[in-house]
């Protein structure tokens, strides 16, 4: 895992091509440079319904400390395309290697607000994938200083916290319900089934 102290990001334009200008995290993140991300749904099917693991962030992290948030995900290093760095953050963040997760879509994404009385302003392009991987929530390794904890939440369980504003969770609404189709097609159910 990188040290976030040090980690740099290369920048991006709006169509999503590389500057050439790499610049620290902490600038990035003050400045709101646009940059690119790796984000990992993991998925499975129990009772006929499809559940989410989600990761609940490390209390010591930059952004969002404490939350549950996507499976796992983490921006990209300088010099590394998106499948990789989603590849990298699996194994980082979860212990899970020798998959390949499934390229859904492209996510522009934006946060402004601000963390340890810092502004904090996260502008990035994000390649969404999906992974179906049906284990126990002991069977993965969270890496202590990303991840306290990993937990399955049913897709209604994460609506319903949504719609009711629950500050437990730091997941991109907008992200989230175009996920939704994908999981229905791959679990071959309805939509309003999940």
């Amino acid at each position: 895992m990188a040290d976030p102290a040090n980690e740099c990001f290369a920048l991006r334009r709006e169509d999503g091509s590389l500057t050439g200008e790499i610049k620290p995290r902490a600038l990035v993140h003050r400045d709101g440079d646009l940059h690119g991300a790796s984000h990992v749904f993991l998925a499975r099917l129990r009772g006929g319904r499809a559940e989410l693991l989600l990761q609940k962030r490390s209390a010591q992290k930059d952004s969002f400390p404490g939350l549950y948030d996507i499976s796992a995900a983490g921006h990209l290093d300088p010099g590394e395309d998106f499948a990789a760095a989603a590849r990298r953050e699996l194994a980082e963040e979860l212990g899970v290697t020798g998959e390949e997760p499934e390229f859904l879509f492209a996510q522009r994404n934006e946060y402004h607000g601000a963390f340890h009385g810092k502004p904090f302003h996260d502008n990035e392009i994000a390649w969404v994938y999906l992974l179906v991987l049906d284990r126990p929530e002991e069977a993965f390794t969270p890496e202590a200083c990303e991840v306290e904890s990993v937990h399955w939440f049913s897709v209604r369980e994460i609506l319903r916290a949504m719609r009711e504003n629950d500050p437990r969770f730091c997941l991109r609404e907008a992200e989230f319900c175009r996920l939704l189709p994908y999981l229905a097609q791959k679990f071959g159910i309805p939509v309003d089934k999940l």
